[in-house]
């Protein structure tokens, strides 16, 4: 493999930013420092002026993921959505495994690990969905293998009853399995039944529409099993995470948890942070490009959940990305408005693969809300030790993988569908001007990405990360 010195950058890890010289031999850091005029290399980049960042990590992807019974999927594959995250900065993915019908646990996630390594270009690893006890009784004779086949994450889901949802039991079960193998649990923290008598409701009293779906999860529904869930995972002496959290209320709980001790960490996405239920209470069925679950809420509960990561209490920034097209392409199952007017029928999930780094660094760094090192603790850093990936990923260091982001924190862009390279037709943060963005993306030493936009990677590149047990320090 080609060598390359990067010279000139200012180096930003989480704890500290200083100039120096980054070179690159054989997929990995071999040296960093400054004054290297005698350092030989194939490649010189000049990176005056720029930031050299560790590659992004985005723990929380649903790539060619599918959803309402297997009827449909969403846009992206592992392929398409690969480039569209290489290309924002991210060169590293986390996706889930749910348990296809017929199928256990433990088959699923071997069959969707080889879709996902024929097709990546970016590294990427896989956390495992538990399913009910009723749909699988061994499930968690699953799960032990699992873990030691890399799988050193698992997520319970607290909503969709009848589907996904699993019960306190079933919760402190598969807490204690978690603890006993090191793996970290992970939560979608929504009270089930809370949005199911809510969702009646309001299809009682007529109102369908797409912007109902905000009113049915509502904030007390998510702060609820956020508590529950830490009270729970107290109890059995466990570390959690939160994922996609919300609502201020929730992200509040959260941080008494914290103060008071407990192992607990929560994430939240770019979404609830730049987009406000305001910008699409008036869209009528195409407020359908909105809907995930939790929602995007209002404006004001912004404000809340930028405290949460300012004073730590949020640890991450994820997407949750989980993309699906508003007009209906010819080789996709139904999408977006295959239901219009009928707010439980729309699939729920929205884009962002690729523009995470960008927003971020524009509503969070660029206005002054925290610093670059805090960005990249956010987005990389806490993400690969949570997730047992650190030292040899988030971070600029001697021998960690050479997955690194030239990034030009003065470059204008504007953000749109139509620049983008996610399969979706639309973008919800269209028309954004952002300050910053990577101008070369490297990947385990390779550069996928160059000044010019061009991009270099092929299909089935990246490895498969079999992940290590969480640092929670």
């Amino acid at each position: 493999m080609a060598s390359t010195l990067i010279r000139g950058g200012t180096v930003v890890n989480a704890d500290a930013a200083v100039r120096a010289d980054v070179l690159i031999r054989d997929g990995v850091v071999a040296a960093l420092g400054a004054g290297t005029d005698d350092w030989s290399a194939d490649h010189v980049v000049d990176a005056e002026g720029m930031l050299v960042m560790p590659g992004g990590i985005d723990a929380h992807t649903h790539l060619e993921y599918p959803v309402d019974g297997f009827t449909t999927r969403t846009a992206d594959d592992f392929h398409s959505g690969t480039v569209a995250a290489a290309h924002g900065g991210t060169t590293t993915v986390l996706d889930f495994v749910k348990k296809e019908p017929e199928r256990s646990l433990l088959d699923t996630y071997r069959s969707r690990r080889d879709v996902a390594a024929a097709k990546s270009v970016i590294d990427f690893g896989l956390h495992a969905i538990v399913p009910p006890r009723e749909q699988q009784p061994d499930v968690l004779d699953d799960l032990r293998k699992l873990a030691g086949e890399g799988a050193t994450s698992w997520k319970f889901f607290m909503a969709y009853p009848g589907t996904q949802m699993v019960d306190d039991g079933e919760l402190l079960e598969g807490f204690e399995l978690a603890l006993e193998h090191g793996v970290l649990p992970m939560v979608h923290a929504e009270n089930g039944h809370m949005i199911a008598r809510e969702t009646q409701r309001l299809l009682a009293d007529g109102r369908t529409a797409e912007v109902f779906h905000a009113t049915a999860h509502g904030h007390d529904a998510e702060a609820e099993a956020v508590h529950r869930a830490v009270v729970l995972a107290e109890s059995v002496g466990t570390p959690l995470y939160v994922v996609h959290v919300s609502s201020a209320a929730a992200a509040e709980e959260i941080s008494r948890a914290r103060a008071a001790g407990a192992r607990v960490w929560g994430e939240t996405c770019p979404q609830y942070l730049a987009v406000a239920y305001e910008d699409y209470a008036d869209l009528g069925e195409k407020a359908a490009a909105y809907l995930c679950s939790p929602p995007i809420r209002e404006r004001g509960n912004q404000e809340g959940l930028w405290r949460s990561l300012v004073t730590g209490a949020m640890s991450t920034v994820a997407t949750d990305h989980a993309g699906f097209c508003l007009h209906q392409p010819e080789d996709l199952p139904p999408q977006k408005l295959r239901s219009p007017g009928y707010f439980p029928k729309v699939p729920n999930g929205v884009p962002g693969i690729e523009d995470r780094l960008m927003v971020l660094w524009e509503t969070g760094v660029a206005s002054g809300r925290f610093d670059a090192c805090r960005f990249v603790d956010l987005v990389s850093t806490r993400p690969a030790k949570l997730f047992g990936m650190f030292p040899h990923k988030g971070a600029v260091a001697v021998g960690a993988d050479a997955d690194l982001l030239v990034w030009d924190p003065a470059a204008d862009h504007v953000i749109s569908a139509a620049g983008s390279h996610m399969r979706t037709d639309y973008n919800l943060y269209e028309g954004m001007r952002v300050t910053g963005r990577p101008v070369r993306v490297f990947s385990r030493g390779e550069q996928l990405v160059g000044p010019d936009g061009s991009f270099d990677g092929a299909a089935g590149r990246g490895r498969f990360l079999t992940r290590g047990k969480p640092q929670l320090h």
